[in-house]
């Protein structure tokens, strides 16, 4: 077995407090150095709900690293327990990106689209999942974390780290094309921000996003067109 099955994790249908606890919980559990040995494949998720909100589509796209080569695609679909709430990602999607995951070869670092550390809690869905499913993790968003993001030079792989108020490193701007907006990287779980940023460059190849997480999502996307909303 390559992962815990669900019935080992935390119950995921709970109250808001009950998840705030929860996240408070495992937050001091999550490593934020490199714990692991090499690099060979990286996977992309992709999370897709439905217009409601009641339902979520996953995808997951593995790749070789670094020649960047699809590898495995995998798909789960599942009704959302806990109502999609801003700092809770995780138990309105956890459920059906693990039962994506469960299915394909354990890759040796994840993407998430969202959050790592960089969360009121510290455990964005990056570091969520990652610590539950022993992985390394990364969170990359294209929307600012920060309210005041510093200056950055233009070339691809140009970064600037952020800290937060007590100091703490936290996560990075990073440019992952030069001339194009940056995004914004967060370390999720057993990984460094100074390796996440440069995984992240190397696995941007001609577009702003990370190919493994562009990919998942426009494939997360594809399979709601095709097969709609109905379970």
């Amino acid at each position: 077995m390559l992962y815990p099955t669900l019935s080992n994790f935390h119950p995921w249908s709970v109250s808001l407090e009950e998840a705030r606890g929860i996240q408070e919980k495992l937050s001091a559990k999550v490593i934020l150095q490199d714990d692991f040995k090499k690099i060979e494949t990286v996977a992309g998720v992709g999370i897709v709900f439905s217009k409601p909100g009641d339902e979520v589509s996953v995808a997951c796209v593995i790749f070789s690293f670094p020649e960047m080569k699809i590898l495995h695609t995998g798909f789960s679909r599942g009704k959302v327990r806990f109502p999609y709430t801003t700092g809770f990602f995780a138990f309105s999607a956890g459920p059906a990106i693990i039962s994506t995951l469960e299915k394909m070869p354990k890759p040796d670092l994840t993407i998430f689209p969202g959050r790592g550390i960089a969360h009121p809690r510290k455990l964005g869905l990056a570091s969520h999942l990652g610590l539950l499913l022993d992985l390394p993790t990364i969170a990359c968003s294209k929307t600012p974390l920060w309210r005041d993001n510093p200056e950055l030079s233009g070339e691809k792989g140009s970064h600037i780290f952020i800290r937060d108020d007590p100091g703490m490193l936290i996560g990075a701007v990073v440019r992952t094309r030069k001339g194009v907006k940056p995004i914004y990287v967060t370390p999720g779980n057993k990984i460094s921000i100074q390796t996440a940023v440069k995984l992240v460059v190397e696995c941007s190849l001609k577009f702003r996003i990370p190919e493994p997480l562009r990919q998942a999502h426009i494939l997360a996307d594809r399979w709601i067109l095709q097969n709609g909303n109905i379970f």
